[in-house]
């Protein structure tokens, strides 16, 4: 165990400590915290219980209103009648502001209604009368059914929520028969909410179940409907604590929910108080384990470390006439000493193995191969530095390793070269041998003698010559592909004149068959000669594509510059193939920049080049779609893109373009005609105007092939162009994509 290592062990258990202590203080620390969360909870419930009380009191005062004014004799006489006076004297506006009720309402025991009075409690004006709870007394929810029977409770209104209360009409002593319901009414406004805000010192909220509320109101709304008539306590945040409760109405739904909040001041004090206790223990522990830590690296590590750093000193240097400095008389006094002692002998010992292996080291060094030597049991007695670099391995591993286990020199090589018979035979051996990794290797096996003729061991040398030899293999391949495609392109050029000849005559002739030269024709006849002359065209194209791929490749293709101006090229174009985009409902857009007028290049390669490229946007846009031609000035070039919106390249298809012959699906290619020569010839015709083609593609968002040319140009210039496949960053650099 280093001393470095000792040091780290005695941090690791002071900190472990620490993480002890903490872990209790902080265990501690919140079971005292959920006690306070808990006697917050007992409070709220306290208060929100207050806010209860203060509600039942108003329903339980309009209950009494209700019962007086309908257990009186002057009431009982005023359904039989209805006389005007009981009307002037007690039924007043101020009457109904002074016991605070909105409304009331007289029904007779037919349940017809008798009177009605609705008034605005603050102003003493008359209001009509709602229409909710007229709807009611039709349905009879509002009327009592017998002497005993009452209805107290919410009812939920358009005009707001209302205290509602229906006592049966009987005499001053209580006596039947009922005449009928006395009904009253107050609303729940914000006025009366603000009055129990005033009585109970609470923040209040109501909202109605039958109306959007607030998140908190609907989370705990939904809580209602499992546990009813239960009170819930839920924090609002860390300064604030509320409670919430419905209110049912006369049917005992759900009809108001109010929340109460309070300042959180008992559980915000027991924290504040907990937190600084936490502090102080914390404070306290890092303190004390701070101490420990520095009493042990003042009194054993730091002199551990000393004896550390001076033995790491000493093997780094490899300096072995330094001493240890000795103190105090204790186990790490005596361990200094025995160091001593040690490094004394280890420094004799070294004297002579230096003497030894000096005279080894300058011949290992001066050889560039790699060199082995063997004894007769075939275990290596040393390896000079290139060897031992090429095994991994310094020289007191490799000496002493029977060769075929040694890494990377040994296995096939050493049954190849049978350094056995070497020590029989005595005779050297050379060649050229292959390694399983396909490396190319010479090698030597010289068997060294003593002075009496002994065989004492074999010097193996090798040298890697795998580079040279690929060398001189691809410049051999490199002439044989060279001529290859030279005859390939001639035989290509040849058959395709030679294919031309018959073909336009068979051209020429089912042309005249189609236009009736020779006599008429049956519907049959006409659509057989008409597809021998669309292929037999779609053939001479091939050809004349195959024949312009082959110039080119034989360096035989010339180009015929001349001015002519670029947006009226790009129309003629567009219009060539109009009927085929067209067909597709494809619309086509043309955009020059106002800077190019004119450029200098062969027209008909031009044309050539856009047409295919033209083509195969229209070919792979789906119906409706949208291709773009653009021509921008680019310093000294014209840079023309031909952008659609169609199916778009697959990333391991997009290495197959610009090659011949090759398309970048094989269901494409049943779908779409084509042969695959397109984009190879625009590939070449472009580098032979000294310019480069690049592309653009993603699935299902289209392709975008883009080609430069010098504006103006009269030389020929093939070797120039390349072919660029933007990745997404790249296209992302690249203003133009």
């Amino acid at each position: 165990m280093s001393t470095i290592d000792l040091s780290k062990k005695v941090l690791i258990i002071t900190l472990l400590i620490f993480a002890v202590l903490t872990a209790a203080f902080t265990f501690t620390h919140n079971m005292q915290l959920s006690n306070f969360l808990e006697l917050e909870q007992a409070d709220t419930l306290e208060n929100v219980e207050r806010v209860q009380n203060a509600v039942s009191t108003r329903q339980g005062y309009i209950d009494y209103i209700v019962q007086d004014w309908a257990c009186w004799d002057d009431t009982y006489q005023f359904i039989e009648d209805g006389n005007q006076q009981y009307i002037d004297v007690d039924l007043q506006n101020e009457t109904l502001a002074g016991i605070r009720v909105n409304v009331m309402l007289f029904v007779n025991e037919s349940g017809d209604v008798v009177y009605t009075k609705s008034v605005d409690i603050n102003s003493t004006e008359e209001r009509p009368v709602p229409a909710g709870l007229l709807k009611m007394i039709e349905e009879g929810t509002l009327l009592t059914t017998g002497e005993n029977d009452t209805i107290s409770g919410i009812v939920l209104l358009d005009e707001g929520p209302m205290f509602i209360a229906c006592h049966p009409i009987l005499t001053t002593k209580y006596e039947g028969p009922s005449k009928g319901t006395l009904i009253f009414g107050r609303f729940f406004d914000n006025y009366l909410l603000e009055s129990f805000k005033d009585t109970t010192r609470s923040s209040l909220s109501m909202y109605r179940t039958d109306q959007e509320m607030p998140s908190d109101f609907q989370e705990e709304f939904q809580k209602f409907s499992e546990t009813p008539d239960m009170i819930l306590v839920e924090p609002l945040s860390e300064e604030r604590v509320a409670g919430y409760f419905e209110l049912r109405d006369i049917s005992d739904q759900p009809a108001l929910i109010i929340r109460a909040d309070f300042p959180r001041e008992l559980y915000l004090h027991g924290e504040r108080t907990l937190n600084y206790m936490y502090l102080f223990l914390l404070f306290t522990g890092l303190l004390t384990g701070i101490g420990v830590k520095f009493a042990l690296d003042r009194l054993f590590i730091s002199r551990l470390v000393e004896i550390d750093d001076f033995v790491t000193k000493v093997r780094s240097e490899k300096d072995l006439s330094k001493r240890l400095s000795l103190k105090d008389n204790d186990e790490l006094y005596r361990l200094s000493r025995e160091i001593n002692g040690m490094l004394n002998e280890i420094d004799l010992a070294e004297q002579g193995v230096k003497a030894q292996e000096r005279e080894k080291k300058v011949l290992l060094d001066s050889l560039n191969e790699l060199v082995v030597f063997v004894n007769p049991e075939m275990k290596i007695i040393w390896a000079n530095k290139a060897a031992l670099k090429y095994m991994q391995m310094d020289l007191e591993k490799a000496v002493g390793l029977f060769l075929k286990a040694a890494p990377d020199i040994s296995g096939q090589l050493v049954e190849y070269t049978q350094l056995e018979q070497a020590f029989v035979t005595g005779e050297k051996k050379s060649g050229e041998f292959t390694s399983k990794d396909g490396r190319i290797w010479f090698f030597q096996a010289i068997p060294v003698a003593d002075e009496n003729g002994k065989i004492i061991g074999v010097m193996e040398t090798r040298r890697d010559v795998t580079e040279s030899k690929k060398a001189e293999q691809l410049l051999r391949e490199k002439h044989i592909a060279e001529a290859a495609n030279r005859t390939k392109s001639e035989f290509l050029a040849n058959m395709s004149h030679e294919l031309r000849t018959p073909l336009n005559s068979i051209i020429g002739f089912s042309d005249l068959l189609y236009e009736k030269v020779y006599g008429e024709l049956n519907v049959k006849q006409i659509k057989a000669v008409g597809n021998i002359s669309r292929s037999g065209k779609h053939l001479l194209n091939l050809i004349n594509d195959i024949l312009d791929l082959s110039k080119v490749e034989a360096g035989k293709l010339e180009l015929d510059y001349k001015d002519f101006e670029l947006a009226s090229k790009l129309n003629s174009i567009k219009n060539m193939l109009s009927p085929i985009a067209d067909k597709k409902m494809i619309k086509v857009e043309i955009q020059v920049d106002k800077n190019l007028a004119t450029i200098r290049a062969d027209d008909a390669r031009f044309v050539q080049i856009l047409y295919n490229l033209l083509d195969n946007a229209i070919k792979f846009s789906h119906e409706n779609g949208l291709v773009k031609i653009e021509a921008k000035k680019k310093g000294e070039l014209v840079e023309v893109t031909v952008k659609d919106y169609g199916i778009g390249i697959k990333v391991e298809d997009q290495n197959k373009l610009f090659k011949p012959f090759s398309q970048v699906d094989s269901f494409f290619s049943k779908q779409f005609q084509g042969t695959g020569l397109g984009l190879a010839l625009v590939k070449q015709l472009v580098n032979l105007h000294g310019g480069y083609v690049w592309f653009s593609s993603k699935i299902e968002e289209g392709s975008t092939f883009a080609f430069t040319l010098p504006i103006n140009r009269d030389d020929r210039n093939g070797d120039n162009g390349e072919i660029k496949s933007l990745n997404r960053a790249e296209t992302a650099e690249n203003p133009d994509f």
